[in-house]
Order: C-alpha cells, then sequence, then structure tokens
C-alpha cells in the first residue's frame, strides 16, 4: 500500500535519512586504543567532536570492561573517576593536553591518578 503512494514514500525517506544523519552526528567520534600496560588493561580515547577538544580517555580491565580510571576533558575543565568514586574536577582547564604530546600526556596523566 505504501509503495504505491509515491509521495508517502519520498517523505519517509526524508525523514528517515534526516533522523538517521542526526543519529550518526551526535554519535561522536569512534574510540582508538593507545599504548598501556598492562596487557590485562586497555586504554580508549575518543574525541567528542570535530575539534579534538573535547574528548574521553579511559582504562578498562580487558576481561571484565570495567571502568579502571576516566579522564575527561569538555573543552574547558579536566574531570576524572578513579574506580567507583564520583567524578571530581581534576584541573580548571586542559592545556597540558593541547599540543602534540597530548597523546603521551594522556598515559601518564593515568598512570598518576591510578599512583603506578
Amino acid at each position: 500500500m505504501i509503495a504505491k503512494n509515491p509521495a508517502l514514500v519520498a517523505m519517509l525517506s526524508i525523514v528517515l535519512f534526516t533522523v538517521g544523519e542526526v543519529s550518526l552526528a551526535s554519535s561522536g567520534n569512534p574510540s582508538v586504543q593507545l599504548a598501556w600496560r598492562p596487557k590485562t588493561e586497555v586504554l580508549e580515547y575518543h574525541s567528542c567532536g570535530s575539534a579534538d577538544a573535547c574528548w574521553v580517555a579511559q582504562v578498562k580491565n580487558k576481561k571484565t570492561k570495567k571502568r579502571v580510571v576516566l579522564l575527561r576533558c569538555d573543552g574547558e575543565n579536566l574531570f576524572s573517576i578513579l574506580g567507583k568514586n564520583p567524578e571530581i574536577v581534576a584541573a580548571e582547564n586542559c592545556h597540558l593536553f593541547e599540543n602534540e604530546s597530548k597523546f603521551q600526556e594522556i598515559p601518564k596523566a593515568l598512570r598518576t591518578l591510578l599512583n603506578r
């Protein structure tokens, strides 16, 4: 019945395309793995937007997938979560991570949070 009404098919196609495009745009960027030891854990990083000022880095247990520690920047403040503790403001800015050594500084900061 729907296929017999070209206007309805066109309208439905436009709606589905628009909704799909919005949901894809809101999903953020895919996670990438950064070098991390021990091998029983994995360090995942992803940016929240295209400018890379908003990002999340977290260490997870490889087997259980549970978060061990998280460090994130919302473009202004730096936040951290250690284990099951509540999120805290770790710094009033993210300047330490706004340079070409960002991917060396993130693991270093996470190791500091973990006292390793």
